[in-house]
């Protein structure tokens, strides 16, 4: 589970120089995405990638000045990346921490959201309850291979299904359907998350995309086409927050997580 793969990330992260207090931990395999509390909460938050390089990009982009952009409203931001030192005095590339500035929220929940190096091609999307005539079809698709997907139509929530576009999208752009499944609890480790599962209807024909672990938050635009990314929330001790991407097929972008 997500909440003990990122475990052994917040210990790494706190072991950094001047990390005392310093809780969360953005991790990204995406150069130029990372997430970040939302302004009045100055609380830093651990920025890593998995290339050295996009890292210092990162840090660069920030203390020149310019500006960074919250992908879930397009909104303009500015950002402050301090760079943590080794024993030795050397510039300790393992991570920084984060922090940005712009529109204060209007409500008392501590607020996150993915940011971008550059301003997002589709700031909102068109997010609404499945049509009934895709639900239809996305059923007949279901049911025309009953060795792959019987077990699975058993787990659908086909009536609380949402469908995901551009908001202009073009004549036979792609819509992506997220449909709940089954709900996972863990007791013991203070977990419950309802599983989704991702399909893409491109020009009425259906492809099954896979299942993410939780419920989407928000869909953000990280690739520049009709397909959303996907910012999944699983409940846990903590944040549990994934990033998930669907151009080439469904991976994991990045995660957000700790106290």
């Amino acid at each position: 589970m997500l909440v003990r793969l990122l475990a052994p990330l917040l210990v790494m992260a706190c072991a950094l120089p001047a990390c005392a207090g310093m809780s969360k931990e953005s991790d990204s395999n995406r150069g130029g995405l990372f997430f970040a509390m939302l302004t009045p909460d100055l609380e830093p938050v651990i920025a890593r990638f998995d290339d050295k390089a996009q890292l210092q990009q990162l840090a660069g982009h920030c203390n020149m000045g310019k500006a960074v952009f919250s992908l879930q409203a397009g909104v303009r931001y500015q950002c402050k990346a301090d760079v943590f030192k080794t024993p030795s005095g050397a510039d300790d590339w393992e991570g920084v921490g984060v922090t940005v500035q712009g529109p204060v929220r209007q409500s008392d929940r501590r607020e996150y959201a993915l940011f971008s190096l550059t301003p997002p091609a589709t700031p909102r999307w068109d997010v609404r309850k499945i049509d009934p005539d895709h639900r239809a079809e996305l059923q007949a698709f279901l049911q025309s291979d009953p060795r792959r997907f019987g077990g699975l139509m058993r787990q659908l929530k086909l009536d609380a299904a949402m469908s995901i576009r551009p908001p202009q999208g073009a004549p036979g752009a792609r819509v992506t359907l997220v449909v709940p499944g089954k709900v996972v609890r863990d007791a013991d480790a203070f977990y419950e998350a309802q599983r989704h599962h991702v399909f893409v209807r491109n020009q009425g024909a259906y492809a099954y995309m896979g299942v993410v672990p939780g419920t989407p938050d928000s869909y953000v635009d990280i690739d520049g086409n009709d397909l959303p990314g996907l910012v999944v929330s699983e409940g846990c001790d903590g944040w549990c927050i994934s990033l998930w991407g669907l151009t080439g097929g469904l991976r994991q972008v990045g995660t957000f997580g700790g106290h």
